[in-house]
């Protein structure tokens, strides 16, 4: 950083009036006009002059890491690493969904490789970042200047260099395990809603564990399938059944319900059991049936029945 007191030839107690004074002889003495040598030097006398004549400014400067974000540029802050989270797919039905289910989930994770205990093997501080992991650079000149740290390429951002490595996992601090949890799934869970399972995904050296992160995947199941808030149903039903105006069965979560069809229903539309789909605490959803008329050939006994009902 410049000495900019020194520049204007004053101390750190000067007075404001002191810094214009000093500043005003030296503006003259090396202007471009008086002095043609004087260019780079008059240059350095103004910028000096610019901060030390504000008084925001001239703290900020007496303070080095404030002045640094004043003009432009900025400190990195070095986060602390966060290991990648993993993502796996889980499936469910619509059933399950209504209820909530705690469910088995098998999946493959690295662990920490037991003999190392996670470190690789033997280890010496990378030198090319001093152990630090990053490399810190500035970029810009004067007024505009950005410190920026980037992963030291050496050691990968780990600021260790293996020199040993462990026998069992080969000097990665890592090994791939088959692990089975159980899982909390709520009720009324949707296709694509993600849940988190904190610290049981893969093991990063030096940093630790991830997250796990499991995607529900709400599949049609015995006919059933869930949209947003509403149960569907697709049920076969016999022409005859239909024709006859029989009760037609139909299953759902909380128990088979009987539903008697109007011959004169028309069936491209789907029929609403209104209140009969996903119950939340405020509301619930309804229960859709798609009706799906099957030609199954009928016996003489049942035409007969049906000749007879229309009567």
């Amino acid at each position: 950083m410049k000495d900019y007191y020194k520049i204007l030839g004053v101390d750190k107690k000067s007075t404001k009036d002191e810094i214009k004074k000093a500043y005003r002889g030296l503006s003259k003495k090396f202007h471009p006009d008086v002095n043609p040598d004087g260019g780079e030097r008059f240059k350095q006398i103004a910028e000096a002059y610019d901060i030390l004549s504000d008084d925001k400014k001239r703290q900020q400067y007496d303070n080095p890491n404030p002045f640094e974000e004043f003009f432009g540029g900025f400190q990195q802050k070095r986060r602390k690493p966060k290991a990648k989270d993993k993502v796996i797919k889980v499936q469910i039905t619509p059933t399950e969904s209504y209820f909530g289910i705690n469910k088995s989930v098998t999946f493959q994770n690295n662990t920490t490789c037991k003999p190392c205990a996670g470190s690789g093997g033997k280890k010496n501080v990378c030198q090319t970042c001093r152990g630090s992991g990053n490399i810190r650079q500035r970029i810009g000149s004067s007024f505009f200047t950005q410190i920026v740290d980037t992963p030291c390429v050496k050691c990968n951002g780990t600021g260790h260099m293996v020199i040993d490595p462990c026998f069992n996992c080969g000097g990665i601090g890592f090994k791939q395990n088959m692990e089975q949890i159980e899982v909390n799934i709520p009720k009324n869970i949707n296709n694509g809603d993600h849940l988190r399972i904190r610290g049981k995904g893969d093991y990063t050296p030096n940093i630790g564990y991830g997250d796990l992160i499991l995607q529900v995947e709400v599949i049609n199941h015995e006919g059933f399938e869930k949209i947003n808030h509403d149960l569907i149903l697709t049920k076969k039903v016999t022409l005859s059944d239909l024709l006859l105006n029989k009760p037609i069965l139909l299953p759902h979560p909380d128990g088979d319900l009987n539903l008697k069809i109007p011959l004169n229903t028309e069936l491209i539309k789907p029929l609403r059991l209104k209140g009969k789909g996903y119950k939340f605490d405020t509301h619930s959803g309804d229960f859709y049936i798609k009706i799906n008329v099957t030609n199954q050939e009928m016996d003489d006994d049942t035409k007969q029945e049906i000749i007879d009902s229309l009567k």
